[in-house]
């Protein structure tokens, strides 16, 4: 099996198991007017490693390297969309923000708010007001394991999580002192 197969297969099966999971029962995007899915023409979501392969020669959208290399030379790629997106083709970044993976001080996965989404996502500015659904979070703890079969897609959650500390400790140098 080549590699394309092998990640097409990988992300059609994470993506399955997540299923129309959603952070909120309702569409969230109504909530705050989609902000997370407008920008500029260099704004997008970052791919898991090998998902590129899904959105090629999709006109929807376009793929593009960023400056995050893996270990073996890898570059994780940024897709960004063209206006509206198909919403059951979404990235999986996508379909899970405003969360992102961590890997905890015990090496497994959890989810955490994605320190980025802070200042677009009411979900994330207003947690008691808008809680992310518990079977949402259920969804991606059944949807997670075959990802973190994959080395790259371990070390790009490994660069998340390194991420997510700087970015809360510049939060916390704000808030605390």
């Amino acid at each position: 099996m080549n590699l394309e197969s092998k990640y097409k297969r990988l992300y059609k099966k994470v993506l399955k198991e997540l299923g129309i999971a959603t952070p909120l029962h309702s569409d969230c995007g109504v909530l705050c007017g989609e902000k997370c899915c407008s920008g500029t023409e260099d704004d997008g979501m970052l791919l898991f490693p090998g998902e590129e392969y899904l959105y090629q020669g999709r006109d929807w959208c376009r793929v593009k390297d960023t400056n995050i290399v893996l270990s073996d030379g890898y570059i994780v790629k940024l897709l960004v969309c063209r206006g509206k997106c198909p919403r059951d083709e979404r990235p999986l970044s996508c379909r899970i923000f405003p969360l992102t993976p961590y890997i905890n001080e015990f090496g497994r996965v959890d989810f955490r708010l994605d320190p980025r989404s802070f200042g677009i996502c009411p979900v994330s500015r207003n947690p008691d007001e808008y809680p992310v659904e518990d079977d949402f979070i259920e969804s991606l703890y059944k949807a997670f394991p075959p990802l973190l079969k994959d080395e790259k897609a371990v070390e790009f959650i490994e660069i998340l999580s390194e991420q997510y500390d700087e970015a809360m400790e510049v939060f916390e140098k704000f808030i605390i002192g």
